[in-house]
């Protein structure tokens, strides 16, 4: 009776290990059938890999367990060692992948490999020189054939675990940052390293065999990480390298976890898991039920902005849920929303510029005919000029138009071919006659050659033209112009005799805000120089002018030869000269 509880109980210890292992071997393979689901390709192919090399590793155990034949049993044990390696060096792969790291870069990765290779070698020819370890047939608890674990195989395990043990820092390190609720992966985590628990009592405890019994703790892990927590699993990977607030949503809408960053942002959110989003945080809820890019939020008794980006989980074709990301675009959104305003205030101006001041020109041009037969000759030519001048302004309320226009759309201005001598000419010939006690020379002539530009040039000229007489500090200020023309440029430059423009000063004469002490004009002349050139293609610096003064001079950007304006047909250099202004007749800076 006794001699059959025997056998019973052995039979039972037989196949509770066989039947433990098994089921590890299943359950790895199942792990590994699930991590085929991982959308990142690292973390997929390291998890699997893990899955599959930990599974062998239980089979080869249950072949040991159940095969009577004594070489096989040996080969069986060098192979489940083999198994056993390559699970620790694909644990590593794994958890660098998963966070975050590339596996080749991890510190001192190709002595790893290299110490694993000779480890996988060393085991590998046990049978030759069988210093790794040794088999004995015991009876005890029942007739087997027992393993006996030389030093070299304690020093390779004791090598095992840490290499195992830094896998598992950095993976507890990623669920630290990640912030959301990780506990349960790292229970599970812990499993993997739990078994060495059971290889030590298996030393002096006869219910338990000297066997490795790694693959039950990897066995645990893979069916709570493939088939319990998978979701949390993925959105871990993701949360820890978001640095924006996190939350991560069930199928249905439910909350079912979030990150360190939304837990401060949403204090809502505090015992909220497994309640719906919509209830929680319903403008939220409501601006992503929307399509809205952009949610604004009442925080802290302020309206702010924030993005918000929603990433679907997916299980093939299934939508398991949601993270949604929040980062706060506040000072992006109110810097668009001023922009849109100002935007709005041009086109109010640019309104009354083209009605109210082109309406008042054109009662000033009909009125100077009316008044055209009852002056004298003296007369006539006063008329004449007031003619030309409203004529002019009106023409400016024109190229105002198409420049607030470019401002308000950000975009580029319409250019086309344009005579640079005419236009330069003209402005010429104004200035000439607006200041009669200054001389305007053109030593080398103007060249006749087209540029890539429009009307709105007149208004480059014009601005330097006039500041160089305004800034003149001397009674007979002299401004000479010069020109030259390059394969695909042409360049203008206006020298003057004035007091010059000090180094520092070079480029800040052409901010918006540029004003000199002594200056009549806006305050915007020569940024509008600048920002027109920029529209044009061209450019604009100061230079110093020997023995003194300041010359601008201007880069142009030469039309190409096919190009035509169909204006060109009507630029006959009257005494428009084809180009008026852009700007107001208040004399630049």
């Amino acid at each position: 009776m006794a001699a059959r509880g025997a056998r019973h109980m052995v039979n039972t210890l037989l196949a509770g290990h066989v039947a433990a292992f098994a089921l590890a071997a299943i359950a790895c393979v199942l792990g590994a059938w699930r991590a085929l689901d991982i959308e990142h390709d690292g973390t997929r192919t390291g998890l699997v890999a893990f899955f599959l090399a930990s599974g062998g590793w239980a089979a080869t155990t249950v072949g040991f367990l159940l095969v009577p034949v004594v070489p096989v049993q040996r080969a069986l044990v060098v192979l489940g060692l083999l198994c056993g390696l390559a699970t620790v060096g694909a644990w590593l792969y794994f958890a660098a992948a998963y966070t975050g790291r590339s596996p080749g870069a991890l510190p001192y990765s190709r002595l790893t490999v290299g110490v694993l290779v000779a480890v996988g070698v060393f085991k590998a020819t046990n049978p030759l020189h069988h210093a790794y370890f040794g088999v004995e047939a015991v009876t005890e608890p029942f007739p087997h054939l027992a393993v006996h674990y030389g030093i070299g195989h304690w020093l390779s395990l004791g090598l095992a675990y840490v290499l195992a043990f830094v896998g598992v820092y950095m993976i507890l390190e990623h669920f630290h940052l990640a912030g959301a609720d990780t506990r349960p992966l790292a229970v599970l985590v812990g499993f993997t390293a739990l078994p060495v628990l059971l290889n030590i009592v298996a030393l002096d405890t006869p219910w338990l065999l000297p066997l490795l019994y790694e693959p039950l703790g990897v066995a645990a892990f893979a069916i709570g990480v493939g088939f319990v927590y998978f979701e949390r699993f993925e959105t871990i990977h993701l949360a820890a390298d978001i640095d924006d607030p996190v939350v991560f949503l069930d199928r249905d809408g439910y909350i079912r976890d979030y990150n360190q960053e939304a837990a401060a942002l949403f204090g809502e959110l505090d015992g909220a898991a497994g309640e719906r989003l919509a209830d929680v945080l319903p403008t939220l809820a409501a601006g992503i039920e929307d399509g809205a890019s952009v949610v604004a939020l009442e925080r802290g008794g302020e309206t702010r902005y924030y993005d918000v980006t929603t990433n679907p989980f997916m299980a093939g074709e299934t939508r398991t849920g949601e993270s949604i990301v929040v980062s706060d675009a506040t000072e992006r959104e109110r810097y668009r929303r001023r922009l849109e305003a100002r935007g709005e205030q041009l086109e109010a101006l640019n309104r009354v510029v083209r009605h109210d001041i082109r309406n008042d020109m054109a009662v000033v041009t009909g009125w100077s005919g009316v008044l055209e037969d009852h002056v004298d000759e003296d007369g006539r030519d006063a008329l004449r000029r007031i003619r030309r001048t409203a004529e002019h302004t009106i023409e400016i309320t024109e190229n105002v138009r198409d420049f607030v226009d470019a401002l308000a759309d950000e975009g580029e201005m319409s250019t086309h071919r344009i005579d640079l001598h005419a236009h330069l000419d003209a402005e010429l010939e104004r200035v000439r006659e607006a200041y009669p006690n200054a001389r305007f020379e053109t030593p080398t002539g103007l060249p006749d050659v087209a540029v890539e530009a429009n009307e709105l040039l007149s208004s480059v000229f014009r601005n330097l033209l006039n500041n160089a007489v305004q800034h003149s500090d001397v009674d007979d200020p002299v401004v000479t112009v010069t020109a030259s023309v390059a394969p695909d440029t042409a360049t203008v430059r206006v020298a003057d005799n004035g007091p010059g423009v000090p180094d520092a000063e070079k480029e800040r004469v052409f901010g918006k805000d540029a004003k000199g002490v002594e200056s009549t004009g806006t305050g915007i002349g020569l940024y509008l120089v600048r920002t027109l050139l920029a529209q044009f293609g061209g450019s604009v610096h100061v230079e110093d002018n020997d023995p003194r003064g300041a010359v601008f001079v201007v880069e142009l950007p030469r039309a190409s030869e096919g190009a035509r304006a169909e204006e060109d047909a009507g630029d006959d250099g009257d005494e428009r000269g084809g180009v008026r202004d852009a700007v107001a007749e208040s004399p630049p800076d």
